[in-house]
């Protein structure tokens, strides 16, 4: 996730000095999305490993996985800004400069959300494996 908004923010302004720029402004909400990402991508794992476990078969982490798409994209979509201009969008690149820090709390609302699922599926499972045990 890290090494994603790097390269989108480095790429998209050409600079290293904005991106450590966009850092050190933003640092609480890539710290909450970075870690709300971490978060999932451990929930999801153990969450396949328990389920290929009981199961026998692999299973994907369809809600975790999309979710977490869907908050990377929100989080990082007003970097695009920067390229805008170029393409001769400047109106959308005012859109989502504007709009950034809402953009990023969505990310880290959808992060939240898709914790919470993983977290009570594996409980679930969890609670399931425990009562055929019994």
């Amino acid at each position: 996730m890290s090494i994603f908004y790097i390269v989108v923010v480095s790429v998209a302004s050409g600079s290293w000095a904005h991106l450590a720029d966009q850092i050190r402004q933003d640092w609480y909400f890539l710290a909450a999305i970075v870690i709300g990402f971490g978060t999932q991508v451990t929930l999801a794992s153990e969450l396949r490993r328990r389920h290929r476990l009981a199961h026998g078969a692999a299973v994907t982490g369809g809600v975790g996985a999309g979710a977490s798409t869907a908050g990377m994209v929100a989080c990082c979509a007003h970097h695009l800004a920067d390229l805008f201009p170029i393409i001769g969008a400047a109106s959308a690149a005012g859109f989502l400069t504007d709009y950034r820090v809402p953009f990023m709390l969505v990310g880290i609302g959808i992060n939240a959300v898709a914790v919470i699922v993983t977290a009570r599926r594996l409980r679930s499972l969890t609670a399931a494996g425990a009562a055929e045990a019994v």
